[in-house]
């Protein structure tokens, strides 16, 4: 595995984001894992996270955007981060917008906070982590009111790789082929469970001996064969 993902899960499991156990998903199905990007907290965790979005965005799309797009609530946090860390790295200065769960009625007014879609923006959707894709669509739904936003790509922290609907598809893939739109992911969960067998991370944060094979399981009743591009 490449030292920057396997980075990226010794970070989950350090900021306590990438919890085992017992979990139900917003599809109702009972994981054995839960990735929860809510809790990096600290400035120091923040600007780290931002550095593996931004590494990733580098890559996956350079100099192809010009606006991050974080849905509320938990992509707002990762736009912000990740644009510092694209300008402090990259010399790249992106803006950044997000939206309000209810219009504003008074001052400015409207959904979207930040840089306003007022003449052509390449925008790419930056999310924590996406199982069903559900507010994805409502981000494209939100984005039809501005015809200057022009979405190139989706990315997340993780992907899950389950199956949505009666396809045999990954939601990052049902995304990619509804919308004609690029999408990537930091890792994805084979990924994890390739780091969670190597020393270097076992040692320092130990997992129960039946973990790996209770997630290989839920992986196999529930993976998708298609699923987005890592």
């Amino acid at each position: 595995m490449e030292p920057f993902r396997r980075a990226f899960v010794r970070f989950l499991l350090e900021c306590d984001a990438l919890r085992f156990g017992d979990f139900t998903t917003k599809s109702g199905r009972k994981s054995p894992y839960f990735i929860n990007t809510g809790m990096i907290r600290t400035g120091a965790q923040l600007a780290r996270m931002g550095e593996f979005y931004a590494h990733a965005i580098e890559h996956h799309f350079g100099g192809s955007i010009d606006n991050l797009y974080g849905p509320a609530y938990k992509g707002i946090p990762l736009a912000v981060a990740s644009a510092a860390a694209l300008h402090r790295l990259y010399n790249r200065d992106l803006g950044v917008s997000f939206n309000r769960k209810e219009a504003k009625d008074h001052g400015e007014g409207g959904l979207i906070v930040g840089q306003p879609y007022d003449k052509p923006s390449r925008v790419l959707i930056v999310e924590d982590v996406i199982t069903a894709g559900t507010s994805v669509r409502e981000t494209m739904e939100l984005m039809k009111n501005y015809p200057n936003a022009k979405i190139e790509g989706l990315i997340v922290s993780v992907d899950r790789m389950e199956k949505v609907g009666d396809e045999n598809l990954s939601a990052l893939e049902q995304v990619r082929r509804e919308h004609g739109v690029k999408t990537v992911s930091i890792i994805t969960i084979d990924d994890l469970m390739g780091a969670l067998v190597d020393r270097s991370i076992t040692s320092l944060f130990p997992i129960a001996p039946d973990q790996l094979d209770r997630m290989k399981a839920y992986r196999e009743r529930y993976g998708a064969t298609g699923a987005g591009e890592a």
